[in-house]
């Protein structure tokens, strides 16, 4: 898998335009703490989308399902650093914590 580091006053472009292009896309969204401890926050959910809050800002937000009822808002206050990877048949966007934490959002391309 290629991974690529978005330089921080890049976030908002690089990931509107990963979001446009995977709007819908079935993704699992998945937290690993500082501690090792991993938390899946969404299985299976159509992407809304995954944005920053505003050019330089440390605040990202991810965005996943189509129902009142099975939709999830996950909110990464401090993020320091964003890779998107891409590999055979899959594709990442890793935001990492000032905590220590990291925040997995995987796509799967078979969409």
């Amino acid at each position: 898998m290629s991974s690529r580091s978005i330089p921080k006053n890049h976030w908002c472009d690089e990931l509107d335009s990963f979001s446009r292009e995977h709007e819908g896309w079935r993704v699992d969204v998945r937290v690993l703490s500082a501690r090792g401890d991993v938390r899946t926050e969404a299985h299976g959910l159509p992407l809304v989308g995954v944005s920053c809050d505003a050019p330089n800002s440390g605040r990202i937000a991810v965005l996943a399902g189509d129902r009142t009822d099975d939709h999830l808002t996950h909110e990464i206050a401090n993020a320091v650093a964003v890779d998107i990877e891409r590999g055979e048949g899959s594709e990442r966007v890793r935001i990492r914590a000032a905590d220590g934490s990291e925040t997995s959002v995987d796509f799967k391309a078979s969409q």
